[in-house]
């Protein structure tokens, strides 16, 4: 998955999904080179999910702080 799939699930810009990095909400992506030698981030299988976890819970009212440790308890780190 790429961060522009996430994007267009957040429908936000991509400071985001790092800023959810940070948070420890999503994995680090992979940085991955094409053929024609571009980097771009892949993330994990999850990520997608997650990002529809984080989004609904944010819809619902919860704080970001609540959404870490619901995150956490979802997807313990490993």
């Amino acid at each position: 998955m790429t961060t522009e799939e996430l994007l267009a699930v957040t429908k936000s810009t991509r400071d985001t999904p790092y800023r959810w990095i940070v948070m420890q909400l999503l994995p680090k992506p992979r940085i991955l080179t094409d053929s024609k030698g571009q980097h771009f981030a892949a993330w994990s299988a999850d990520s997608l999910e997650r990002v529809r976890f984080i989004i609904r819970k944010e819809r619902e009212g919860l704080t970001m702080d609540d959404i870490v440790a619901l995150v956490a308890g979802r997807w313990p780190l490993r």
